[in-house]
């Protein structure tokens, strides 16, 4: 009987001992997700860690994706507005400087029929070109103060041109006379050229500022991806973390319960590990196999007691 009973031992053993060592293998630290503490299988808790990270790493691209796109509408509507209307005055500006120029080619060059037509002809182009697309500026354009602005061009570039039509007559009527006609118009180009000098500035100063003001936004709205990823990822690693942590500490438990088993040091011995998941349902199997051996070491020594006595008596 004590023989069976220290060969069924002797089995157990080495069945907790080939326990122990799948128990090793399973502490290494690809074990990730913990809610709460042996309440959750691992498989569950892995799988609940992998849809946390992909739901955060989704989350960071919508938000990048609304980011993105909310930066290209106000990207957009800066085109749209400001920049459109510092072209839109670039091409004005030029436009006006080139009537001028085709003044003075009239002046020099006028005294031919045919270069006298063909430059009054494109003066005459510039003058309706920069006054139409002033007017149309200046309905479009936001700023009240650079509205005003255009609408002393509009008054000033009106008042040059009759200037212009007044020494236009001397010029023909005097026999190619550009010293009488130049004289009526000396400096009448200033005023509008000044004018729209300051339109320019104007328009060029709300350009920067509105730039300005996308760019601090964009760096606003950046930091605050930043700070919202670093918060979720931090918050993934601490859970992450906390979970291995306790994972290892329960593992390490249970591997301290399971050497004191193999070597038979079962002399106060508690098993506190429980829970639903593997390593409380292994407590649960390392509990049987403690109650296994203690019975077993029960029947063995009632046996070698009885052994014992039965030697006595028959001496």
């Amino acid at each position: 009987m004590v023989g069976m009973v220290s060969t069924f031992y002797e089995i157990t053993r080495k069945i907790i001992v080939r326990r122990l060592s799948f128990i090793g293998l399973k502490t290494s630290p690809h074990c990730r997700y913990v809610v709460l503490e042996g309440q959750v299988r691992i498989s569950t808790k892995l799988t609940l860690f992998f849809v946390a990270v992909m739901a955060v790493f989704c989350a960071l691209a919508v938000a990048s994706f609304l980011q993105l796109r909310h930066v290209s509408r106000d990207y957009d509507a800066l085109l749209n507005t400001s920049v459109r209307d510092m072209d839109r005055a670039r091409v004005v500006q030029v436009e006006f400087k080139m009537q001028v120029q085709e003044w003075k080619d009239i002046l020099l060059r006028g005294h031919n029929p045919e270069d006298l037509l063909k430059y009054t002809r494109q003066f005459h182009n510039e003058s309706e070109t920069v006054a139409s697309e002033t007017a149309a500026l200046a309905r479009e354009v936001a700023d009240p103060e650079t509205r005003d602005l255009l609408q002393q061009f509009l008054r000033a570039h009106q008042a040059m041109n009759q200037k212009y039509e007044q020494a236009y007559a001397v010029y023909v009527n005097g026999d190619a006379d550009f010293k009488a006609a130049d004289r009526i118009v000396r400096g009448q180009d200033r005023a509008p050229t000044t004018l729209f000098d300051r339109i320019v500035q104007r328009l060029d100063a709300r350009l920067r500022a509105a730039i300005e003001i996308q760019e601090a936004s964009a760096r606003r709205q950046a930091t605050a991806a930043i700070a919202m990823a670093g918060g979720l990822l931090g918050l993934i690693c601490t859970l992450g973390l906390l979970t291995v942590r306790s994972v290892l500490k329960r593992l390490r438990s249970l591997r301290a319960i399971s050497d004191r088993i193999a070597h038979a040091d079962l002399e106060g011995l508690a098993i506190p590990i429980s829970g639903k998941d593997e390593i409380g349902q292994f407590g649960d199997s390392m509990r049987g196999i403690y109650s296994a051996i203690e019975e077993l070491l029960k029947l063995a020594g009632a046996a070698t007691v009885s052994e014992s006595a039965q030697e006595l008596a028959n001496r």
